[in-house]
């Protein structure tokens, strides 16, 4: 068990969505940035010494790019585990326009792999909360895929937390 303090790499990050039946680990090379973001509405009036901004709606969009594969499913890897790669577009292909809310997990392992109590951001799906796959290209000269996820409507907030996101 390593310590959940310090600093990392991008080496012990993982990406896992679901896909029709369960969470898959899939490779990337590029991950965006994790969190939440508010789009700024400026409040800012002739007599104010300083611009003014009042915080709007969230937004949590997150875009990867990886290796095209077509590698057979397996089941995302446990708690200290080494990621179980799926086939980037055995999952992707499948779930990229759906509109069925899906769960998604990036895990940041601390000096090793992912384990409970290490930093996580993401969302448990329901029949109203998660994420969907609203692209999915492939770049056949480099045989790499890029990928982008949004909030689905109406869905609760994904947040950071320290155990994993699961299929409900």
């Amino acid at each position: 068990m390593a310590a959940l303090t310090g600093r990392t790499v991008s080496r012990w990050v993982n990406f896992s969505v679901e896909d029709a039946a369960a969470m898959r680990d899939i490779p990337f090379n590029t991950l965006s940035v994790c969190g939440i973001t508010y789009e700024e509405q400026d409040l800012t009036a002739f007599q104010d010494a300083v611009k003014g901004a009042l915080p709007g709606m969230p937004d949590a969009p997150i875009e990867i790019s990886g290796p095209w594969d077509t590698t057979a499913v397996v089941t995302a890897a446990a708690s200290g585990e080494a990621p179980a790669l799926s086939g980037s577009h055995t999952v992707l292909s499948v779930i990229n326009g759906g509109s069925d809310p899906k769960a998604l997990d990036i895990k940041f392992g601390i000096r090793a792999h992912w384990e409970t109590g290490a930093p996580q951001f993401g969302i448990t799906a329901t029949a109203v909360n998660g994420y969907l796959c609203v692209s999915y290209t492939v770049d056949v000269s480099t045989m790499t895929y890029s990928a982008k996820f949004v909030v689905s409507p109406g869905s609760a907030i994904p947040a950071w937390g320290t155990t994993i996101e699961t299929v409900l």
